[in-house]
């Protein structure tokens, strides 16, 4: 189908540039476009939902990437915080020789001794200026490296923030590509509850077997039943009844008269 769609559409180029001349253009966006539609409908649900868990698999060289700047900058600011710790003990210790220094040239003395060694006044003085020179310097690198490390550390915690909002966002999509899995195999399984079709003259005919059958059962039931009352029952019925051409038997039963009375003598019997 799709072979036949690009073809359809590369001689309508051809024929269209022979043709239309100016109003090619116009035809083939209108191609293209109806191209697109077509190609769209061809596309399966279940290739739909394949592209997707692409997609979101190809975020995680992404997030890898991202995790590996963080995991640096991470380190960057460790070392960089390092760094200007040592510098501020450095410098707190460079402060605390400016401050002895300048008390003892607050007197008059004209030498000082330190660890042994005799320093004059001059020289004294000379060694504060240069160590408040050094002072001054190394106190500026410090402030910068403050700024440095606020810098990262600001950097770092945005790219932090973003990072965990990717995986977030990635978590999302890893479930709702999973619903949507679910959708579609709930679709699938109506889809083949519904497509099922079922031959109703079949139907028709197991039941006409069931119906014989259950008739052949009831017929074999009733002869059963039948051959029992003739052989395994006791002809109770029969002894009560009258012998057959016993007509006054058949006389007195009839008409309620005792069975066995005296016969009345012919002779005694008054005429009629």
């Amino acid at each position: 189908m799709l072979k036949k769609i690009f073809t359809g559409a590369a001689t309508l180029i051809v024929a269209g540039g022979l043709i239309l001349g100016a109003d090619a253009l116009s035809y083939l966006q209108t191609v293209g476009s109806n191209v697109r539609q077509a190609v769209k409908k061809e596309i399966s649900v279940e290739f739909e939902l394949d592209r997707i868990r692409n997609e979101v698999s190809n975020l995680m060289p992404e997030i890898h990437r991202h995790l590996k700047t963080v995991a640096e900058q991470s380190v960057d600011v460790k070392d960089l915080r390092r760094v200007l710790e040592e510098r501020e003990s450095d410098l707190s210790k460079q402060k605390d020789a400016i401050l002895t220094l300048r008390q003892d040239l607050q007197t008059d003395r004209q030498s000082f001794v330190y660890r042994t060694v005799s320093w004059s006044r001059s020289e004294v003085e000379a060694d504060l200026a240069h160590r408040f020179e050094s002072y001054c310097t190394a106190e500026e690198c410090v402030k910068r490296d403050r700024q440095i490390l606020t810098a990262q550390k600001d950097t770092l915690h945005a790219n932090q923030r973003k990072l965990d909002t990717m995986l977030i966002r990635k978590k999302d999509l890893v479930v709702k590509v999973a619903q949507l899995e679910a959708r579609l195999k709930q679709v699938q399984a109506a889809e083949t509850v519904s497509s099922m079709e079922v031959d109703d003259t079949q139907l028709a005919r197991v039941e006409k077997l069931i119906r014989e059958m259950n008739r052949t059962l009831d017929v074999r039931e009733s002869v059963m039943e039948a051959e029992g009352q003739i052989q395994g029952r006791i002809p109770v019925e029969d002894a009560m009844a009258p012998a057959k051409g016993d007509v006054l038997g058949e006389i007195d039963s009839h008409f309620g008269l005792q069975t066995g009375a005296t016969t009345t003598d012919p002779e005694e019997t008054p005429a009629l």
